[in-house]
C-alpha cells in the first residue's frame, strides 16, 4: 500500500506562519480544528514523485517560515535584550538577512529530516519535530544571530565613524572650490582641480604621517585625502567600476552629501 493519510499538527497561533501553507493548492487537504490543535490532513503516496516532492517542499518551507518568525526573534531577544534592550529589533532584521544568505543549507537540512520522517510516519506535529527532530539545525541560530550582531555592530561603528568625517568636513575652511577624483583600473587615484590641473602632491603632513602608520591602502588613503584637501564639490570618475570602486564611491558621497556626484567618459 503506497497511499496514507498525513496528518500535520500545530498550535493557532502559527496560523499566520503557516499561510502560505494551508492556502496552496499545490496538494490537497482537509483542514480541521479540535482540541485547540489546527489539523491538516493530507493524501501522501509515496510512490507519486511530485505529490511527495510538493508535501515536502511545502512542509519545509512551512517550517523555515516558523523558524525565522518565532525562533530566531525569541533566541535574539533571550540572547541579546540585556545588553541590547533598545537595538534587538534592528538586530534580528539584521539575523533575517543573514538567514536569507544561509537559507538554501538550511532548507536543504530540514527537508533531507521530513523526507526521512515521512517515510515512516503518518503524523507529524510542527512544535515536536522542530523541538525533537531539528535539534542541530537550530544550532544554525546560533551562528547566524552572532554574525548578524557583528555585521550590525560594524555598520554602527561605520555610520558613527562617517558622521564624525562629515561633521569635519562641515567646520573645515574648504581648499578647492572643484576637486576631479579619477579612480584607474589598477584600483589607484588621480586627482584634478577645477581646472584640469593635476594635483601631485598632499602637502597635509599629518595625512601624509597617517597614512604611512596606519599602512593605508589606496582606499582609505583618498578618503583621507579628501579630508585633508576639503573641496565644496567632488566630481567621481570610474574608470575602475568593480565594487571595490562603488564601495569608494558610496563612502565619498555618504561624507560629502550632495557635493559629491559622478561623471560618466563618452
Amino acid at each position: 500500500m503506497t497511499n496514507k493519510e498525513l496528518h500535520i499538527s500545530f498550535s493557532p497561533h502559527h496560523r499566520i506562519n503557516a499561510q502560505g501553507f494551508l492556502e496552496t493548492n499545490k496538494i490537497k487537504k482537509n483542514i480541521s480544528f479540535k482540541d485547540n490543535i489546527i489539523d491538516v490532513a493530507v493524501n501522501l503516496d509515496i510512490e507519486d514523485e511530485l505529490n511527495l516532492e510538493n508535501i515536502e517542499e511545502e512542509l519545509t518551507c512551512l517550517i523555515i517560515c516558523i523558524i525565522k518568525q518565532k525562533y530566531l526573534k525569541e533566541y535574539i531577544d533571550k540572547k541579546y535584550k540585556e545588553l541590547y534592550e533598545n537595538e534587538v529589533d534592528i538586530i534580528y532584521k539584521h539575523a533575517l538577512t543573514v538567514f536569507d544568505r544561509m537559507e538554501n543549507v538550511i532548507k536543504d537540512a530540514i527537508k533531507n529530516k521530513i523526507c526521512n520522517y515521512l517515510s515512516s510516519c503518518d503524523y507529524l506535529n510542527i512544535e515536536g519535530f522542530l523541538t525533537f527532530r531539528l535539534k542541530e539545525t537550530l544550532i544554525y541560530l546560533s551562528s547566524i544571530t552572532d554574525i548578524a550582531l557583528e555585521e550590525y555592530l560594524s555598520e554602527k561603528e561605520q555610520s558613527e565613524f562617517i558622521n564624525v568625517l562629515k561633521y569635519f568636513i562641515d567646520i573645515q575652511d574648504s581648499k578647492l572650490d572643484l576637486l576631479v577624483v579619477n579612480i584607474l583600473k589598477n584600483g589607484s587615484f588621480v586627482l584634478y582641480d577645477g581646472d584640469g590641473n593635476k594635483i601631485d602632491n598632499i602637502d597635509d603632513e599629518e595625512i601624509i604621517n597617517m597614512a604611512i602608520k596606519e599602512e593605508l591602502n589606496y582606499e582609505d588613503f583618498l578618503i583621507s585625502t579628501l579630508l585633508a584637501l576639503c573641496p565644496k564639490k567632488v566630481q567621481i570618475i570610474d574608470s575602475l567600476n568593480n565594487e571595490s570602486s562603488k564601495l569608494v564611491i558610496e563612502t565619498i558621497k555618504s561624507i560629502f552629501g550632495d557635493r559629491a556626484n559622478m561623471v560618466f567618459k563618452n
